[in-house]
């Protein structure tokens, strides 16, 4: 038997699974990211999670097989984009992990405004300006902590830490994670002069930029002790999470959109040429001469994890509201949740609005309203928001005709049939619900040689799970609910537009 692993650094948690050829997971591990916020809209963490948990987290889904290391082949390694370490000399982290939904780099937004201009900024880059792009975060440190940004000789995306870490040499990031960098000229896929010398660093302060799929070495000396593998273990850097997930949901086709619901959300499409369209991404896919059109929603099951720990001081025994314990709750509750709507907005708007000021709405409430009824507006409130940034998409790709859902979302049969009668199409869930770690893998796969192309790694790895038709009678009921959110969001836009 062969096997592929892959390690996906994301902002919620390290992951490694590994997968048979069949796309199988035949183990995983994985460690919560811890996240605090010394200031309101802050969050950060210790860089250790990056340095040194990946590989323990690895050599936990090893140890937790009964397959021979010898076995696995090769390593693909992804990451949550954005988010962003310092490193100084010796390779040694100097500063926190900034995660990507930090807020605190507003001024920065309005220095590179001024100096280069929000649409040139976007029309460059294909993301909008705001504090999520890693360039806001560095000069956010070049304003405030000094000490670090003079230190400083390299800024790390986790997965340019993590191949880092695994093979002991250089420092890589793929083109399909260059573009929230925030640097990345997305014509000629290089590093933009005008955009480093507005945060006075230089290319020799970024990452090498490298196509997704590229093996970069060998596992260490080092690492393959630690872990049994050996040292002919091939490190691929796979591409962004965002790119991974859809190849791992089975994305190849342009009429099929991709939903994920994780501690964000994304609503995609892979095409074939750039669009440019201020409220969407546009960042290159993992499959080479694609793109992703993604709508970015900031929060997505981070709500549904707030909600949950909102109601744990209300019921006596908190270990009780599981996620599992939170859906049963819902489903008791009609479509429209009677009337109570939430606009999951907590950490600002993404897609279509890119509005660091809107904030999260609930409204309805009445005394005969429970618990349930907010728990199931929440899980609506995110599907309309994934449905606000899919008008969006389709507006480009009016062809859409069914839905992937993955992501923590995939795995609730309620918020799957919730989506499906919200948007009116089929959604079909993929068999294993860790699509990014498997888009990963596929990428490791073919640049090792184990599968000829991506589009075999697709068919050879991936099923569907179960198809969720949409319900017409909730669909009618949604219809309403959608336009109420709608005209909310018109409201909220209105109101911080005149403070």
């Amino acid at each position: 038997m062969s096997y592929i692993a892959a390690i996906d650094a994301g902002a919620s948690e390290i992951k490694a699974c590994i997968f048979d050829l069949q796309g199988n997971e035949v183990a995983s591990a994985s460690r919560s990211c811890p996240s605090n916020s010394p200031e309101t809209g802050w969050a950060q963490c210790s860089s250790d999670i990056l340095t040194t948990w990946p590989v323990s987290v690895l050599k936990d889904a090893i140890n937790s097989s009964d397959i021979s290391v010898k076995e696995i082949h090769a390593i693909g390694v992804t990451g949550s984009r954005a988010t962003i370490v310092p490193f100084g000399k010796d390779s040694i982290s100097i500063g926190p992990l900034i995660f990507w939904y930090d807020r605190r780099a507003k001024k920065e937004v309005k220095n590179i405004s001024k100096r280069f201009g929000v649409d040139e900024f976007f029309n460059l880059t294909g993301i909008p300006l705001d504090p999520t792009p890693s360039i806001t975060k560095i000069m956010w440190w070049r304003d405030n902590q000094p000490e670090i940004f003079d230190a400083a000789q390299i800024y790390a995306l986790p997965q340019t830490v993590v191949l880092n870490s695994l093979t002991g040499d250089g420092w890589y990031c793929d083109d399909s994670n260059g573009s929230y960098l925030g640097f990345m000229n997305l014509k000629t896929r290089s590093w933009e002069e005008n955009l480093l010398d507005i945060a006075g660093i230089s290319k020799d302060n970024l990452p090498k930029l490298v196509k997704p799929g590229t093996v970069i070495g060998n596992l260490s000396n080092n690492v393959a002790i630690e872990t049994g593998l050996s040292t002919k273990t091939q490190v691929v850097i796979s591409g962004s999470d965002a790119g991974c997930f859809k190849l791992g949901a089975g994305v190849k086709e342009r009429d099929v959109a991709c939903m994920y619901i994780g501690t964000a959300g994304v609503t995609g499409v892979i095409i074939n040429k750039p669009i440019i369209d201020p409220r969407l991404t546009c960042c290159p896919a993992v499959l080479p001469d694609h793109w992703d059109l993604d709508g970015l929603l900031l929060t997505a099951g981070s709500a549904y994890s707030w909600v949950r720990d909102l109601l744990g001081g209300t019921i006596k025994n908190k270990n009780e509201l599981s996620f599992k314990r939170l859906d049963e709750l819902a489903a008791k509750i009609p479509a429209g949740s009677d009337g109570v709507l939430v606009v999951p907005h907590f950490a600002g708007a993404g897609s279509p609005i890119w509005d660091t000021k809107m904030s999260g709405l609930v409204s309805g409430l009445r005394l005969s309203h429970g618990a349930a009824h907010l728990v199931r507006a929440v899980m609506e409130g995110v599907v309309f928001a994934e449905l606000h940034a899919l008008d969006a998409v389709r507006e480009h790709v009016p062809n859409i005709n069914s839905m992937q859902l993955t992501g923590g979302g995939g795995n609730s049969a309620l918020w799957s049939q919730i989506m499906a009668d919200a948007v009116g199409l089929p959604v079909s869930i993929p068999q294993s619900q860790q699509s990014t770690c498997l888009g990963a893998a596929m990428m490791a796969g073919v640049a090792s040689g184990i599968y000829s192309n991506h589009f075999e790694a697709i068919d050879s790895m991936t099923t569907t799970q179960r198809m969720i038709e949409p319900n017409l009678e909730n669909k009618e009921i949604y219809d309403v609910a959608y336009q109420t959110y709608l005209n909310t969001i018109e409201t909220q836009k209105k109101k911080y537009s005149n403070e």
